[in-house]
């Protein structure tokens, strides 16, 4: 047998239901809104890996460049030195980074993105320099060769991405 349309209409008022269904229907999509802000911002904190960098001033006896092997890093005998007058900058992006603490030879930097390309450092120098290389003293590798301006006391480079979590900064100052 079958049911036609109007056999309803005798329902009681009390057993209908009532409310405003798109008054709820704001709540649940700012809850959307904000829990997918929160799952992009957690997925792009973790996925870039911020962590503290640190910095370590060292001059060395002999010039070294990028191709240099890390015996020959040894054999230049590049000790640290105080930092003194000589200043780091980091650059994150666009984002120019002061250091958060220095210790008598190192600079640190706090939550630094690890996993981009966009880091790079600029480190202005008291005294010229011939060269000045960028060094990984954990995986025991030279990693970036800085470019110098022309009075030898600016000089810059590109970190790169995934790197580690301390580096030496080697100077080999002009004769």
């Amino acid at each position: 047998m079958a049911r036609s349309r109007h056999e309803a209409a005798w329902t009681a008022d009390e057993s209908l239901v009532k409310g405003h269904v798109r008054r709820n229907k704001a709540w649940v999509l700012l809850l959307l809104v904000a829990a997918g802000a929160t799952i992009i911002g957690t997925t792009w904190w973790t996925s870039m890996n911020f962590q503290s960098v640190t910095y370590q001033l060292r001059v060395c006896a002999e010039p070294l460049t990028k191709e240099a092997s890390w015996a020959q890093v040894q054999q230049a005998a590049c000790d640290p030195v105080p930092i003194a007058d000589d200043r780091l900058t980091l650059w994150a992006g666009s984002d120019e980074q002061e250091p958060e603490s220095s210790t008598e030879s190192s600079w640190t930097f706090k939550e630094v993105p690890l996993n981009t390309a966009l880091t790079a450092i600029e480190i202005n120098l008291a005294d010229p320099a011939q060269t000045v290389v960028l060094a990984e003293p954990d995986n025991l590798s030279l990693r970036r060769n800085l470019t110098g301006d022309a009075t030898g006391r600016k000089w810059t480079a590109n970190v790169g991405s995934r790197g580690p979590t301390s580096y030496w900064i080697l100077v080999t100052p002009q004769p």
